[in-house]
């Protein structure tokens, strides 16, 4: 295949990523504890087989991703079930399809009393089993307490990720995919009871980051377009000659 459709195809693959990525950046900017996310490319060249002659095809490919770290402003919100977690803590939370974390504190309790994140995922507590048994009036500690009707009924359970294995799951979840003994308990997480972190989306880099990746992206459709005329007028003018 043409070197520069190598190219230009491969780039438009990461430009497509690089795009989503930002629009869910943008899309969680609001949510508590989200940690934006930023892609980054590199350009190889693709050996071809033994004995080719032709020039190795150069592809821009998507080398990795990365957390846009805190901290991010903290607001206070009055209600005992919000939590901000520490710099690298996560909640565990079971989606029904397995473990999933995240740094949202936004937590409440159930018509049933068990506790749960913002998107009605059960949230678990030290001994690896959901929390339940809570009223409205439940509340946590900045240890990580739980309490209901004035007794502790549990503690959260809170994780770090220190090996990076995490992989956005959506909804401001991130997912081990297996992994999840790679995870570090925390023993004793620094946690701000009646407050919820913002998230590190600033919208505005995040609108220009969306532009150029949308420049970028039109660039490698004419280099395609381009190229493709030209491989068109050298094969007519072959067969024609």
């Amino acid at each position: 295949m043409n070197s520069e459709l190598y190219s230009a195809a491969s780039g438009l693959i990461v430009e497509e990523r690089r795009v989503e990525a930002v629009a869910n950046n943008l899309a969680n900017a609001s949510t508590a504890g989200f940690r934006a996310r930023r892609l980054f490319s590199t350009l190889y060249e693709a050996a071809g087989s033994a004995g080719a002659t032709y020039v190795a095809n150069r592809q821009v490919a998507l080398a990795g991703t990365y957390q846009v770290k805190g901290p991010a402003p903290r607001r206070p919100t009055g209600r005992a079930l919000d939590v901000a977690l520490g710099a690298d803590a996560l909640l565990v939370v079971d989606t029904g399809k397995g473990r999933a974390y995240t740094r949202n504190g936004a937590l409440s309790v159930t018509a049933e009393g068990a506790l749960t994140d913002a998107s009605g995922n059960r949230v678990l507590g030290s001994g690896g089993q959901p929390l339940a048994g809570l009223s409205e009036a439940a509340s946590i500690s900045a240890e990580g307490e739980v309490f209901g009707k004035g007794a502790a009924v549990g503690s959260l359970l809170v994780v770090r990720d220190p090996g990076g294995v995490l992989e956005p799951l959506g909804y401001g979840l991130e997912t081990a995919a297996g992994r999840d003994a790679a995870l570090e308990t925390v023993a004793e997480p620094e946690l701000q009871p009646g407050y919820l972190e913002g998230s590190t989306t600033d919208p505005v880099n995040e609108l220009i980051g969306l532009i150029e990746a949308q420049r970028a992206f039109e660039s490698y459709q004419r280099l395609i377009t381009l190229t493709m005329n030209d491989i068109n007028r050298k094969t007519v003018s072959e067969i024609a000659g």
